[in-house]
Parts: C-alpha cells; structure tokens; sequence
C-alpha cells in the first residue's frame, strides 16, 4: 500500500502533465475574476472636498450639524465646531461630499450643546434610552431641506469655503 503523501504528489504530477501552462492559465483567470468581482456592486461615486463656516444672525453657530443631501446616495454631514466651522464627510465613503446638486439643512438644538448640563424634562426619555434634544436654537425652517432654502453645487476638486448666513427673516 502507498504512503498517502506520494498518492497525492502522483496525481499533482499526473494532472500537471501534458498543460503547459494550464494552471498559470487558471490562477490568472480566478485573479481576473476576483478582481472585478471585488468592484461589484458598489460604484465609487466622486466626492469633493466641502469645508465652511454657519453663523446665525451675524455671529459663528457654535455647535450643530450641517446635513447635504444629494440628489442620489449617502447623505453627507459636518459637525459645527465653536468657531462656527465645519468639514463634511460621506459614512462609510470618507471625507467630502458627492459631486452634483446637494439640498442643505441644519440642525442646533439646546441638547447638542457641549457645554451645557442636560436636566430631563418632563416627557424625556430615561436616561440611556435616547437622547430629547431639546428646542431649535434656529428658525425651523432650517432643520428641513425642503424649507431651508440652501442648495450647493459640489463641484469635483476644490470647492471654494461656504458661508451658510441663518437668519431668523
């Protein structure tokens, strides 16, 4: 009886005879297809870089949330930091923004604020259990896309820094 281990080198042997090439062929070919398979499925939109500033009446929004929404795909978002500043990122695709037409809202509510002590409300949920946020510390249209009345072309490259101005008319 055989040693297992040469059974096993014979039919490597046997099965690389008489193919030149043959399994470079199929290793090459399984490569190929791994490789446009990997790409599937997700098509890689363009993003731009979108940087700005949100002031309200005048002086910078100190905290909040810049929200795009392009026409199609993921929404974008930016954290307001104290100077009013913001950098948008894409989840799960990274900085920047989709290229194309993209609606703007914004979002500051007294619970967001990072300085201030959260005391429950009357109807808040318990604690752990989500989060109230408290009233707008904006006009309300501007929580909506629909009513904000922003829309921001990103261009692909550089775009220029925005200036998003809320006013309470």
């Amino acid at each position: 009886m055989e040693h297992p281990k040469t059974c096993r080198l014979n039919v490597l042997r046997t099965s690389h005879r008489g193919r030149d090439g043959g399994w470079a062929l199929v290793l090459l070919a399984s490569a190929a297809v791994a490789i446009s398979i990997s790409g599937c499925g997700k098509a890689r939109r363009d993003r731009a870089e979108v940087t700005g500033t949100v002031t309200y009446n005048g002086t910078p929004l100190r905290f909040g949330t810049v929200i795009f929404e392009p026409e199609t795909g993921q929404y974008a978002t930016g954290a307001i930091q104290p100077d009013g500043s913001f950098r948008m990122t894409t989840r799960g695709e990274g900085d920047g923004v989709p290229v194309g037409k993209c609606k703007v809202r914004i979002v500051c509510f007294a619970n967001q604020d990072p300085s201030a002590k959260h005391t429950p409300a009357k109807g808040d949920p318990p604690r752990g259990e989500g989060l109230a946020l408290g009233a707008p510390l904006i006009p309300k249209k501007y929580l909506s896309s629909a009513t904000s009345g922003i829309t921001v072309e990103v261009k692909p490259g550089e775009n220029k820094p925005l200036l998003l101005e809320l006013t309470d008319h």
